[in-house]
């Protein structure tokens, strides 16, 4: 039966391709015996093919055997008389081979419209008894169904009944809780007023935007600091506008959009650069998302304050503590330094007159001179590191590239400053300032870093000028406040004041590394107008 299987899957042409291989065997084996008496050994392939492959396939293989007797009758040593009559027992023998071929077909072509009736049978008997079992099935069914169905009907009645019962119960619900919800409204109005009177006299600013970044809330206040710094600009117009500068949280978003993504903004600094003829507003800002009973962030408010008057304070007093730094650094060149030189001079006389007398002070004389000239250098590095006077003169460049001799010279650690390109910086407030972060950061890595070498790098690309400072020490402590200490505070502070963004981090290898950058062009200065 496999076989049989297998055979019935195969197309008539390789039924046709076996049969006319089997006709030619059969005619080889004829040419070998040379004999005529092989007439039933063609029948096998005929009936084959007409079997499995109808026909048309076993007409070819009849003319194919007929052919493959006569070519191995004619070439074989088998004598006949009279070509034309092998001639005519090859078209006798063709038409014995075709007759089998047509009865072999038709046979088999019964059998398989029998086997199809009889399966056809088999399934539509199969399916009649599906049929009436659906049938039965779905008699039970719709009885059923007509049962429940008197019971929903009788359920119903029941349930309208109670309906009408609870419409009733409703309405007097609902006309009490209409009162209530009159009494709420004026009562909610009431707090608006209450709301709005509150906000109006603040004397900071209120603003609350949705969760799409809409302003759909300011105060008159907020209204008066934004168009103070902004000009004309409607608070609305703020956050498409925003060019302020936050130094505690980046640069280039604002901390209500921040607020609306779900963060929670303290004491951001902004900075309103302000119309033609204004020198600006610094705003202190505290943002909070606005969140539903969810958990999600729907919105943000931001409460903003007038910091202009403590900047400029702040700025008087960084200003005072510079020039008492360049007075001190001076005082310590022109006079300090001068006067040790004056002590060296009168030591040095003091030890050659003791060598002339041959006298063992004379020893002590050259040693007190060495220590006072080591106090000159050391007091010449403080007047460098107090007042650098090659940044008002040369630039920054030079200034900080004195700074990494003068460190070296001083402590013996290797530093080294770097610029591939001249910079030029325009404003001397941001020079001034960039210097005292390269100091601040060169001076933690000695003090605080334990390094071995220091490495200072300045450069420029359009108008981004960018200042770093990395050293190979310990690293900068995962667990500390990057804001939290001295030195850091004050790095963050006069990054501020030129608008600059400062980045603390330890280094990928270890140590630490300091970046700051900002725009290289004159910034204003933070003065208010009733200053």
């Amino acid at each position: 039966m496999k076989i049989v299987e297998y055979l019935s899957h195969k197309s008539r042409a390789d039924f046709v391709i076996i049969g006319l291989i089997m006709a030619a065997y059969i005619g080889a084996l004829n040419y070998v015996v040379g004999t005529l008496a092989l007439l039933v050994f063609y029948l096998i392939p005929i009936c084959f093919v007409a079997w499995f492959a109808g026909r048309i396939p076993g007409l070819i293989i009849a003319l194919a055997s007929a052919v493959a007797w006569y070519v191995a009758i004619f070439l074989s040593a088998y004598t006949v008389d009279n070509p034309w009559r092998l001639l005519w027992g090859a078209l006798m023998r063709f038409m014995v081979f075709a007759i089998c071929a047509v009865l072999m077909a038709e046979v088999a072509e019964r059998k398989r419209v029998e086997e199809a009736l009889r399966r056809a049978h088999e399934g539509l008997e199969t399916r009649v008894d599906a049929r009436t079992l659906e049938l039965s099935q779905a008699n039970s069914a719709l009885q059923n169904e007509v049962a429940v169905r008197r019971r929903a009907e009788a359920d119903l009645k029941k349930l309208n009944e109670t309906l009408e019962q609870r419409v009733a119960e409703r309405s007097a619900a609902a006309e009490q809780r209409a009162a209530e919800l009159a009494r709420s409204e004026r009562a909610l109005r009431q707090q608006r007023g209450i709301l709005q009177s509150i906000l109006d006299s603040m004397g900071d600013g209120v603003m609350v935007a949705d969760a799409r970044g809409e302003i759909i809330l300011f105060n008159p206040a907020a209204q008066h600091l934004v168009q103070t710094g902004l000009g004309e600009i409607p608070p609305t117009k703020w956050l498409e506008q925003f060019e302020a500068h936050a130094p505690s949280y980046g640069r280039g978003e604002h901390p209500l959009l921040s607020a609306i993504r779900g963060a929670e903004i303290n004491g951001a600094e902004i900075f309103l650069p302000g119309a033609a003829g204004s020198n600006g507003v610094w705003l202190m800002a505290t943002g909070r998302p606005l969140i539903d009973e969810h958990g999600k962030a729907q919105g943000g408010v931001l409460v903003f304050s007038d910091i202009t008057s403590r900047k400029l304070m702040e700025k008087q007093i960084t200003d005072i503590s510079d020039r008492e730094q360049r007075r001190i650094g001076q005082d310590l060149h022109d006079s300090l330094c001068q006067h040790l030189v004056s002590v060296a001079f009168a030591g040095e006389l003091l030890r050659e007159n003791l060598a002339r007398q041959d006298a063992p002070e004379a020893a002590q004389a050259e040693a007190i001179v060495e220590m006072v000239n080591e106090g000159i250098s050391e007091a010449r590095n403080l007047a460098r590191g107090l007042y650098p006077a090659r940044l008002e003169v040369d630039g920054l460049a030079a200034a900080l590239e004195e700074l990494a001799a003068t460190v070296q010279a001083r402590t013996g650690i290797t530093c080294r400053f770097s610029c591939d390109e001249p910079v030029c910086i325009y404003s001397g407030v941001a020079g001034s300032n960039m210097y005292r972060i390269a100091q601040e950061a060169v001076n933690n890595g000695v003090k605080h870093g334990n390094c071995s070498a220091i490495s200072i790098g300045l450069g420029a690309v359009d108008d981004e000028v960018t200042l770093t400072v990395k050293d190979d020490g310990a690293g900068f402590p995962d667990s500390v406040d990057p804001k939290g200490g001295m030195g850091l505070s004050i790095m963050n502070y006069r990054a501020s004041l030129i608008r600059a963004s400062l980045d603390i981090r330890r280094g990928v290898g270890g140590g630490t590394i300091v970046i700051c950058s900002f725009h290289n062009q004159p910034v204003p200065e933070p003065e208010h107008e009733h200053a």
